[in-house]
């Protein structure tokens, strides 16, 4: 996997946000943090070894580009069962990164059950949470936290809720699913943000604890990927080669984006033009809590070249190590994604905020080609990102499509133009209003007919 510098107006050449997913898992090397230890932990980190499983989904690895991952993200999954009366702690720090969570899963359903991010996680005594609004996130050795994971359902009233503490209960299911996600480590950090994976101690009824490598043992650890629901190459392509279907189907001349609210209805919105009713907005594929998504799919039968415009929320520069948590953002993390389709899963390239260029008004202009198709004149130096089209279109013979995927994390009480502000299907347009992209296609030497400087009005 390449990765190009971070910073504005350069292009990641990996990965993808998801749609279905969110739970998708990208490259890196995890270890075990190395930091004074305010509890007794596992100072080698072998049982967090041998109870996580990833960083995974390279995209030049086939076997690992799977479920919609975003370049901005590494994902670390686990899968256990815990015995009867007990409970299960994770020590760890917080990332030096710009975000990170665990959710647990149902694994019938592969729908979040319920999440802690950063910044719902209450630090240790003497520690500070480095993700809090003006916080101190450099020069900042006191970090640590604890979690408590609990095999009962969430409490129906928030009030409920026990400090620093994941519920993973669902009625009838006896394993438990988790992952754990840190976005954009910090430049020159691991995978891991510096810190390595939370450690896990068990508790059991009767007051005994387990650590170290036993406790893997102890909860039947499982390593390998979550078990994902594939759509079937025949169900895909009877969905996608229906006859009598315009030119460039699924997509429109002009790109429609649409709110995710369930695989499903994602599924019947786009093949079957079933976008009406009262969805219900559950997820499903291992997706993030704190994430809502809109999807656009896109062809190259309406033109070699797609040019969107838009407005970029404002989100907290952290990559180059900012020295505070940027205060009054719109959000705390948003990307735009190439991806084939359902029938592969597979990332193509994705740019997230501090790598697309926007102008002082934070408006941007993203071009989207073949690498080959690429106009001259779009350029960073041009105030143009550009991001790659498809290679394999759908991955299942369709050469022209792109599925697109446009995520937005966190959104800020004060920001009322987010995905997740989408209330029924088809307000994404009046909801997010210059937040939504516009697009419009083009050829390569339409754009480059437009000179320097084709993103000024």
């Amino acid at each position: 996997m390449h990765l190009l510098p971070r910073r504005r107006g350069l292009v990641a050449t990996t990965v993808a946000s998801a749609l279905v997913a969110g739970a998708a898992f990208a490259a890196g090397t995890a270890h075990a943090a190395g930091t004074a230890e305010p509890h007794d932990r596992d100072p080698g980190g072998q049982a967090a070894a041998c109870l996580w499983s990833g960083p995974a989904g390279v995209v030049s690895d086939p076997s690992q580009n799977y479920a919609f991952p975003d370049s901005g993200a590494r994902y670390w999954s686990a899968q256990l069962t815990l015995p009867a009366g007990s409970s299960l702690t994770f020590d760890g720090e917080y990332a030096h990164a710009r975000y990170q969570s665990l959710n647990s899963y149902n694994l019938a359903t592969h729908a979040p059950v319920d999440a802690l991010n950063d910044a719902a996680t209450r630090p240790d005594p003497g520690s500070a949470d480095p993700y809090l609004p003006g916080a101190r996130r450099a020069g900042n050795s006191h970090r640590s936290y604890r979690l408590t994971l609990r095999p009962t359902p969430p409490p129906t009233d928030p009030a409920q809720r026990a400090v620093n503490t994941l519920y993973a209960g669902v009625p009838g299911q006896q394993g438990i699913a988790l992952i754990y996600r840190v976005y954009v480590p910090d430049r020159g950090r691991d995978a891991t943000g510096g810190v390595g994976l939370p450690r896990p101690t068990l508790h059991l009824a009767d007051g005994a604890t387990v650590s170290g490598p036993a406790v893997c043992t102890a909860v039947h650890a499982a390593t390998g990927q979550l078990p994902l629901t594939a759509l079937p190459s025949a169900t895909y392509n009877a969905l996608r080669d229906q006859p009598g279907r315009p030119t460039g189907f699924p997509a429109d001349p002009q790109p429609a984006w649409h709110a995710y609210y369930n695989p499903a209805f994602s599924l019947a919105c786009v093949y079957q033009g079933a976008c009406g009713g009262t969805p219900a907005r559950t997820g499903g594929q291992y997706s993030n809590i704190d994430n809502q998504y809109v999807s656009a799919y896109v062809s190259r039968a309406f033109g070699n070249v797609l040019v969107l415009r838009g407005k970029l929320p404002t989100t907290p520069a952290t990559y180059d190590r900012a020295p505070r948590m940027q205060a009054g953002t719109d959000m705390r993390y948003w990307s735009l994604c190439s991806n084939e389709s359902y029938a592969t899963t597979r990332a193509v390239a994705c740019v997230d905020d501090e790598q697309v260029v926007t102008d002082r008004d934070g408006r941007y202009t993203i071009v989207l080609s073949l690498p080959q198709d690429r106009p001259a004149n779009a350029t960073a130096a041009n105030g143009v990102t550009w991001l790659s089209l498809s290679p394999n279109g759908d991955g299942a013979g369709h050469p022209d499509d792109t599925m697109l995927i446009l995520r937005n994390m966190l959104p800020s009480p004060g920001f009322d133009h987010a995905v997740q502000d989408t209330r029924i299907p088809d307000d994404e347009r009046t909801v997010m209003g210059a937040f939504l992209p516009s697009g419009t296609y083009t050829t390569t030497a339409g754009f480059e007919a437009l000179g320097n400087h084709p993103a000024r009005p």
